[in-house]
């Protein structure tokens, strides 16, 4: 963890003192909170899959997404699935599913987070992105339309070939957005789906060591693992993940991070990966029992101390360690209310 670093170079007294405080920090809030309900409301498509060899591919991930989502009952459109939205009306196309699937999200009385994840095939024809879908495909622009104005936080992968354009048509405040190609010019097979279903249940994308698995570091994790593949086949790389979290939608790809720890800032604006560490799709057992507001706390805390960090080489180190050891003495009465 980066946090070992500084501790290194503390005296004994300030090393016992903050490290028992940065564990009751990592343990009990899992460092990402989710500022809306425990269990996310989730969708996942299947697009039209063309060759048996791509359909095979789909259900495979297809398998991962049912045990990396197992207690939440997703909906699944698409490919036959457990709960397959409407799977009993064949005349009701698997486009027309998903906008009413999203209309009946926006009918929900209370802002929750949704996930929306797109697995297929895409295509673009140098103006306009779409996923191919069974029956009529669906484009970025249309996508967007149809989440325009929403009330709640989404979390939105399009896992397919083409999928670049998506990133703008959909980033928006309170929103993560994630393709799987940088453009639309990235028109191959695209294989960043399967990583990024195995990466979100896969114990060894928990980068800092929290027993909980971010968005932030599924992605990161699922983009170094289709990284290496075309390494190890000794292929070109034809796809390059990126996502978009601030809602400009330019988007920033894993090369900005060290694990989780941003190394590279955008010239202007908000860098990627704030909200994307705060979303996942169970929450840590640390916050559940905690209240709204106390999660939104611990959130303020935090980019606090992200602050901080970034002033680190201005301060001293007596000032700099003094500073965020109040901080952390801030987060310890949170989670234990008995200490205050």
């Amino acid at each position: 963890m980066v946090w070992l670093s500084y501790l290194r170079r503390a005296n004994l007294g300030f090393l016992v003192r903050i490290s028992m405080l940065l564990l009751i920090w990592g343990i009990q809030t899992g460092r990402i909170l989710n500022a809306s309900d425990p269990q996310s409301t989730v969708c996942i498509v299947i697009g039209a899959p063309g060759e048996s060899e791509y359909g095979e591919m789909f259900q495979e991930w297809r398998s991962q997404w049912l045990k990396t989502t197992e207690g939440l009952l997703p909906v699944w459109i698409g490919e036959a699935g457990a709960n397959d939205l409407d799977q009993g009306d064949q005349r009701q196309e698997d486009r027309d599913r998903l906008r009413r699937w999203i209309s009946s999200v926006e009918g929900m009385d209370e802002p929750s987070t949704c996930w929306l994840v797109l697995i297929g095939h895409g295509t673009y024809d140098g103006k306009v992105a779409k996923f191919n879908l069974r029956g009529a495909d669906v484009s970025s622009m249309e996508l967007g339309q149809w989440l325009k104005g929403s009330k709640h936080r989404w979390m939105i992968a399009v896992c397919a070939s083409s999928s670049g354009p998506f990133l703008a048509s959909l980033a928006g405040p309170d929103r993560v957005v994630i393709t799987a190609t940088k453009s639309g010019s990235e028109t191959n097979f695209s294989r960043f789906g399967g990583y990024f279903a195995q990466s979100l249940g896969d114990i060894t994308s928990d980068l800092d060591h929290d027993d909980s698995i971010s968005v932030l570091e599924a992605y990161v994790a699922a983009s170094r693992k289709t990284e290496r593949y075309y390494q190890e086949k000794k292929l070109l790389a034809t796809e390059h993940p990126i996502f978009d979290d601030n809602g400009d939608g330019k988007g920033t790809s894993m090369d900005f991070f060290r694990g989780l720890r941003p190394i590279k800032r955008p010239e202007k604006g908000i860098a990627d990966g704030e909200l994307a560490r705060r979303i996942w799709l169970v929450e840590p057992k640390g916050t559940k029992l905690l209240a709204k507001t106390d999660k939104d706390k611990i959130t303020e805390i935090e980019n606090q101390i992200d602050a901080l960090r970034d002033k680190k080489a201005a301060m001293t180190q007596e000032a700099y360690y003094g500073d965020l050891e109040k901080l952390l003495v801030e987060l310890a009465r949170i989670l234990y209310p008995s200490s205050r």
